[in-house]
């Protein structure tokens, strides 16, 4: 995916018939059109989708760490979808760029998918996506590969959407649980934890699944108690997973549950207001993975993951350029 990124009122959000802090799948027409009703040069480009965001983020607080202390890099592997486009091969250069080997090649013929992200003054972000050409998703060679040669497997929720999902990462999960690779597992959004539920769970269910990313909301469509707590949810999903999960919760923080406690961890103090939250789970995902992976105790990939989020809102730039990585 790649995402256009840009800072709108509500008078245009009116506009544009788009309510405010939705998500909404919308056609490559639709896509030109709002582009269009943006001011010229009033957005800017960068590699998108949640997984991308969390993964060049982890490339490069790896490399600042490396830089820094002669420690800490990691080599990070990405099987990508992508078309055979110009932002497709946009995409892909950046990826490459930041030090991400990559799995795949573009798909012959086909477009890339975006997401037109309007962020308002208040912070509330509106998502318009166009899915790009979508193939039946399968695990290549290449990634089964990788998998047998990595520590940690980590999948992206939203790939449920894609036809050919169930079978694929389960198929994933298997492969890494008998190479003795950690799963990862993060939510999408609560609109994908809800359209696939049982996928989910199924895959949860394998016992397989040694880490899970949520937002509160998405844990509480999870084990479908709409009124539950961080805390709660983090409770009662954390004696499915091995290593733990991690429920963030906005100004609150987030709570992490492993090993059969559950850690609250705050919010890292930022000096002004939020600019943007757009990628700050992602970015909680790639400080908490750095954590876990270079040997930091619960609390502490907890407090990494929460400084690591803070810089993306105040920013509103993901992933965070490199004088602020190494300042991490």
């Amino acid at each position: 995916m790649v995402d256009f990124s840009a800072q709108v009122d509500d008078a245009l959000l009116e506009r544009l018939d788009v309510v405010k802090g939705s998500r909404r799948i919308i056609s490559v027409e639709q896509r030109g059109e709002i582009l269009q009703a943006l001011d010229a040069g009033a957005y800017q480009i960068s590699p998108g989708g949640s997984m991308s965001n969390t993964m060049l983020a982890l490339a490069r607080l790896g490399a600042a760490s490396k830089q820094r202390f002669g420690s800490g890099r990691m080599r990070a592997a990405f099987a990508a979808i992508a078309g055979s486009d110009p932002l497709g091969r946009f995409f892909l250069a950046q990826l490459q760029q930041a030090g991400l080997a990559l799995l795949s090649n573009p798909t012959p013929d086909s477009n890339t998918g975006t997401v037109i992200v309007l962020t308002t003054p208040d912070a509330n972000r509106t998502m318009l996506s166009y899915l790009g050409s979508q193939e039946e998703l399968q695990l290549s060679e290449a990634s089964r590969l990788a998998i047998s040669r990595s520590r940690m497997l980590i999948i992206e929720g939203y790939l449920w959407e894609m036809p050919g999902a169930l079978p694929t990462i389960l198929a994933a999960i298997s492969h890494a649980r008998a190479s003795g690779c950690l799963v990862a597992l993060t939510a999408g959004d609560v609109g994908c934890v809800q359209r696939h539920h049982s996928d989910f769970w199924a895959a949860i269910d394998t016992g397989n699944v040694d880490l899970l990313f949520t937002n509160r909301n998405e844990a509480a469509a999870l084990v479908s108690r709409p009124e539950c707590t961080a805390d709660e949810a983090a409770r009662d999903l954390g004696s499915h997973c091995m290593v733990g999960v991690a429920v963030t919760d906005g100004a609150r923080g987030s709570c992490i549950s492993a090993l059969g406690q559950v850690h609250s961890i705050p919010p890292f103090w930022i000096a002004k207001p939020p600019t943007d939250t757009c990628g700050a789970g992602d970015a909680y995902a790639a400080g908490f993975l750095y954590g876990l992976l270079n040997g930091f105790d619960v609390p502490s990939m907890g407090r990494a993951a929460a400084r690591v989020a803070s810089i993306i809102i105040s920013r509103c730039q993901l992933p965070c350029g490199n004088r602020a990585v190494e300042r991490l």
